[in-house]
């Protein structure tokens, strides 16, 4: 990473008004950046509140079911509570297939196949944001490496493990990195177990406790297999994803627009700063 010595930076030349015009310029910046900052901390807190609504809401959803005058008994799951008496609880694995994408990568290449990496997923989401790409003639042919529609990659360690995502059309017939992919069973709804994956009585309840017991955040896929899902009829799952999809949709629009409202505000705050300092805008009135 670049880095400037202090020699470099020593014999740097600033424009110095009178003490009295500085003294002025900092408290007019003082009042100005409080006001900015003060809207970013709004801006942070309610992306927290709208996180934990998209968590609680994902969680209800797929542990209660949308009936809710329907019978309800003890799952016996940690953070799941009661679910719908037509559900049942099995383990990951009885819905569907779990295995590990393609390890040690092939060389990148400017363009090509899509190699998906931890870094690309994100609460469901797979964010074309620094994905890198591999030349086909590279991909081993003797294994199912291929995302389909549907797949979820599932993060297999670091600071992201147990996080997951969806593929997307658009990313069919792309590659899993080092993560892990479950394919879901015919009969299984992938949305669903995707917004399973995400719920608190999956993530947080079994995966990360899972993966906690290594040195460093690890899961394999016996554990992911492991994780015991509540499940009802294809059609509840189904119903249940469609109502995600639209309840989490309106959810991260709005983290969407808090974000981008705190990108603006920071570049604002560094504008005013340096158009203040170097005398392009008078701030002294503000004082």
């Amino acid at each position: 990473m670049p880095r400037a010595n202090w020699d470099f930076i020593r014999e740097l030349e600033i424009s110095l008004p009178p003490l009295a015009v500085q003294h002025a310029v900092v408290c007019g910046l003082e009042r100005e950046t409080a006001e900015i900052d003060a809207f970013i901390a709004d801006q942070e807190d309610l992306i927290s509140l709208l996180t934990e609504r998209r968590a609680a809401t994902i969680t209800r959803a797929v542990t209660k079911g949308l009936d809710p005058a329907v019978r309800m008994k003890d799952s016996g799951l940690h953070f799941a509570g009661i679910i719908p008496c037509t559900w049942a609880v099995v383990k990951l694995k009885r819905l569907g297939s779990i295995r590990y994408g393609i390890g040690e990568p092939p060389p990148y290449v400017g363009d090509g196949t899509p190699l998906i990496r931890a870094t690309n997923v994100s609460e469901g989401h797979i964010s074309g944001d620094r994905m890198v790409f591999v030349d086909p003639s590279d991909i081993p042919q003797q294994r199912i490496l291929w995302l389909e529609y549907g797949d979820i990659i599932v993060v297999r360690s670091g600071a992201l493990t147990g996080d997951s995502a969806l593929v997307p059309s658009q990313y069919a017939r792309s590659i899993a990195g080092f993560d892990m992919v479950f394919r879901a069973s015919a009969g299984v709804e992938p949305r669903f177990i995707q917004y399973a994956l995400l719920s608190t009585y999956v993530r947080m309840a079994q995966l990360e406790v899972a993966s906690a017991r290594a040195a460093q955040p690890h899961l394999n896929a016996q554990e992911l297999g492991d994780a015991l899902i509540a499940v009802g009829s294809f059609e509840d799952q189904r119903a249940i994803a469609d109502y995600l999809d639209r309840e989490t949709a309106e959810l991260d629009a709005a983290i969407a627009d808090a974000r981008e409202a705190i990108a603006l505000s920071r570049e604002r705050r560094g504008a005013l700063i340096s158009a203040a300092v170097t005398g392009k805008i008078d701030v002294r009135g503000a004082a």
